[in-house]
């Protein structure tokens, strides 16, 4: 009987190796439900709007960055909308503009990303108690007269702005300028985004080689870019077994440079996967 057992496990065991090295490929034991895909800027700035914290962040390629208030749109105000989640960038700037949609409103250093929606400051601050606080616009991202300034005297149209609810898979980085890219088109950069979402959604992300993605205003357009889920990514992706360290695909937290996939068992299945070759 023990004699049986010990053929089933060396069995076993013998099947699960042998079906790993054919299909050339592991699980990692590390967690990559963090994992995000990396589209990148040759700016000098990107921004970032969390929806779900009412947060901006503005990011500089050589300084801090800088975290403050906002107050995004909501579907509740009179003919009010949500701002809508997506990769954008800026489309349209101007110091001052009368909405049109809204009594004229005066908007002050209006920095439009997705049709009538973008940053911009009021006159007064009677809003400023929402920055930060509650969603209370009709569609658009308030920040205050200062901050707006600040941005306003630096960013440029195609300067790329990420708006998401902390469920986003995918995030900006800036471009090493030094190095060379391929530029996609609009049609093809969406249609290579959809691909990485479904290669991380099915585990399979590391097995593609990514070449890098460069956004400005030449290929995004006003409706944005899909960000994905992370609600649909599984916690192990396979991984080659040459593999040792992997560089993260975007820092989350923020400073994360090189991620060990492999545990003691998994050295040791290497070695023993090793010996039988």
């Amino acid at each position: 009987m023990r004699s049986l057992l010990l053929y089933t496990l060396i069995f076993t065991i013998s099947s699960t190796i042998s079906s790993q090295i054919i299909d050339d490929k592991y699980y990692s034991t590390t967690d990559f439900s963090f994992l995000r895909d990396t589209v990148y800027t040759l700016k000098p700035y990107f921004l970032e709007v969390n929806l779900k914290t009412q947060k901006g962040y503005f990011y500089s390629r050589n300084d801090s960055t800088i975290e403050f208030g906002v107050s995004t749109g909501t579907r509740w105000a009179k003919d009010g909308v949500d701002t809508k989640e997506g990769l954008f960038v800026i489309q349209s700037m101007m110091p001052k503009w009368h909405s049109r949609q809204f009594d004229s409103t005066l908007m002050l250093n209006w920095m439009g990303f997705n049709y009538g929606i973008g940053f911009h400051a009021l006159l007064g601050k009677s809003y400023y108690k929402y920055l930060g606080e509650k969603r209370s616009s009709h569609g658009c991202v308030r920040l205050s007269r200062e901050m707006a300034e600040y941005i306003y005297s630096r960013i440029e149209p195609g300067t790329p702005v990420l708006v998401h609810s902390e469920n986003n898979a995918v995030t900006v980085a800036f471009f090493d300028t030094s190095k060379s890219y391929n530029f996609f088109t609009s049609d093809t950069l969406y249609e290579i985004l959809k691909s990485r979402f479904q290669q991380s959604y099915s585990g399979r992300y590391f097995l593609y080689d990514k070449e890098p993605v460069v956004i400005d205003s030449r290929n995004v357009n006003h409706p944005g870019l899909p960000i994905g889920s992370r609600k649909f990514l599984p916690k192990r992706q396979i991984l080659k077994p040459d593999y040792k360290y992997i560089s993260a695909v975007t820092p989350a937290p923020k400073s994360f440079e090189e991620i060990e996939i492999f545990s003691a068992g998994d050295y040791e299945m290497i070695s023993t996967l090793e010996s039988m070759e």
